[in-house]
């Protein structure tokens, strides 16, 4: 039997490699792979919480929100719970003086059909007084059975905040805290919370945005 020198052996093994991913395209191009070719992209109508602003430092109790989906193979519920409130002018950082609400945003979701492929939480300021900063701290940024790969930790008025992360499998679950920074005195804040998830199964790609609003109002309204 004849010996192959190091070169051919470096070329079948090139060959090895290349024609199988080779052959993957063609079919996926010929369509000999089920790969879904449309996108749909749904959205819930957004649940609202209104709160009154305090005029000192609370905690908060008892206090949520949620907006969900369920359909055949996928089922997703987002909420929203506030912690406490802060009341300046010696609030520590991050309000740093400034007046301030703290809460946590949870996603959980699972499928039996397809898979999930990533998760992303936005946060959008609708007012040019106040910021909102995401927390880092590894008790408060939490995942199961998720792996993040981005994540934007401060939101002004042009600046949305984000967590990003891809999904291994279901369940998942990912939650953080947040804190909602007012500069000002007495106003009223109004942010959106959107969490958008991408399912694909055999038939589609789904891209499912379930938003819910926060409105903090000053304490002279009605």
């Amino acid at each position: 039997m004849k010996r192959l020198k190091g070169t051919e052996t470096k070329a079948l093994l090139i060959l090895s490699i290349v024609v199988p991913v080779g052959l993957v395209i063609s079919f996926r191009l010929t369509g000999m792979f089920n790969e879904p070719s449309n996108v749909e992209r749904i959205t819930l109508e957004p649940v609202t919480l209104t709160l009154s602003r305090p005029s000192e430092t609370t905690t908060v109790t008892n206090t949520s929100v949620q907006n969900e989906r369920t359909q055949e193979g996928l089922s997703i519920l987002v909420g929203v719970k506030i912690y406490s409130y802060q009341e300046g002018p010696k609030t520590p950082p991050p309000y740093y003086g400034n007046d301030g609400l703290m809460f946590q945003t949870y996603v959980n979701a699972s499928f039996s059909q397809g898979r999930i492929d990533n998760i992303k939480i936005s946060l959008h300021l609708l007012d040019g007084k106040a910021v909102l900063f995401v927390s880092e701290e590894r008790w408060d940024l939490l995942a199961h059975n998720a792996t993040l790969t981005a994540l934007q930790y401060w939101a002004a008025n042009e600046t949305d905040a984000y967590i990003k992360a891809t999904v291994l499998n279901s369940p998942v679950s990912i939650s953080d805290a947040f804190y909602w920074v007012f500069l000002d005195e007495n106003e009223s804040h109004e942010l959106e919370i959107n969490v958008e998830i991408a399912h694909t199964d055999e038939n589609a790609i789904k891209i499912v945005t379930i938003p819910i609003e926060l409105k903090m109002t000053s304490s002279g309204e009605s």
